[in-house]
């Protein structure tokens, strides 16, 4: 399995691309898998341009028609600002004159494709937007085996966005029941009281049994007289 799985219904040739650059860090060849995610995200921009781009234009040219957009969306800045991370990656890796053993940069260039490929997928490809709750597996890239924490970790952002939603839906007032009247406005302390016990542990917890104030008053008093008494019987005589 790879990462990259969701491209194969969007574009063949960009699941082929991106399995083959994280085969290459899997068998430690970290230059060659960043020059193929600058080719990935070379392609990527060219399929974002469409008829805008010449079949002449380099990646270079490409780039700076993207960044001129007007107005553009934080979206729009986070993939121009991964695809300027791969292609300067790419040609750092291609042009080095040292062979570099550390990973830790081609791993940085996968996980800027996997970002950059998602938001291509999601607002260029019509995938759903369910899509954008997936997290890279850095297990999965290694073993080929997707990991059950990456699992919960990315039902948890579902399920983190989905109350959000309500939340907005709820302050709106566009929370409808079934016969079309409005719901009123719920308290707030149940669902964040969960979403704080979700941010520790991935699942809830019983909350602790605390005492009355009054209760804890009287133990003391109780506990002082008994020691008193001991003192009394023992150390009086």
């Amino acid at each position: 399995m790879s990462n990259f799985e969701f491209l194969k219904s969007i574009n063949e040739n960009l699941y082929i691309i991106a399995a083959d650059a994280e085969n290459l860090f899997r068998d430690k060849y970290f230059e060659q898998c960043m020059a193929q995610t600058r080719r990935l995200g070379e392609h990527l921009c060219r399929l974002v341009m469409g008829e805008r781009a010449q079949a002449g234009d380099s990646f270079d040219e490409m780039l700076a028609t993207l960044k001129d957009t007007p107005s553009p969306s934080e979206i729009e800045k986070e993939f121009i600002d991964d695809l300027y991370f791969l292609k300067k990656a790419g040609n750092k890796a291609v042009h080095s004159l040292n062979v570099s053993g550390d990973g830790k940069e081609a791993l940085e260039c996968l996980e800027r494709a996997f970002e950059a490929s998602i938001n291509f997928a999601v607002y260029k490809g019509g995938a759903s937007e369910d899509l954008l709750n997936k997290v890279f597996d850095e297990e999965l890239l290694i073993t080929g085996k997707k990991s059950k924490k990456i699992s919960l970790q990315e039902e948890y952002i579902a399920k983190k966005k989905q109350w959000i939603e309500e939340e907005k839906k709820l302050s709106q007032g566009e929370c409808e029941e079934p016969g079309g009247k409005s719901k009123q406005k719920k308290s707030k302390k149940k669902k964040t009281k969960v979403n704080d016990t979700l941010d520790d542990n991935f699942s809830a917890r019983p909350a602790e049994n605390k005492k009355p104030l009054w209760r804890e008053i009287l133990e003391t008093i109780l506990a002082g007289v008994v020691i008193y008494v001991c003192y009394l019987l023992f150390f009086t005589k």
